[in-house]
């Protein structure tokens, strides 16, 4: 994930969260060479993520949160590399600035 690759070392992190068996997970992640830590949920992870602002309990699902763990955005549906951007970058820049 070039995303990840780019803010890395200003502080962010990509966590994945799957709802799947392990084994799945993991041949999952090596075919999209995902790089960022995947964790595993149970069924409960459908539970969490309509707290989350997913009514639907659609996936995928993306957050970010900003470093006092407020959630600044949220996405159903999968993301592009221009997506995140837009929404994570505006972020680091305020913080830098």
């Amino acid at each position: 994930m070039r995303v990840r690759q780019a803010t890395v070392a200003r502080g962010v992190e990509f966590v994945g969260i799957a709802i799947d068996q392990a084994d799945k997970v993991s041949q999952f992640a090596k075919k999209l060479g995902i790089s960022y830590p995947v964790l595993l949920a149970d069924a409960g992870g459908i539970a969490l993520i309509r707290q989350l602002g997913n009514s639907s309990g659609g996936l995928p699902f993306t957050l970010i949160l900003d470093r006092q763990g407020n959630i600044a955005a949220r996405k159903l549906g999968a993301a592009t590399q221009q997506e995140i951007e837009a929404l994570l970058l505006p972020m680091l820049a305020i913080r830098s600035g």
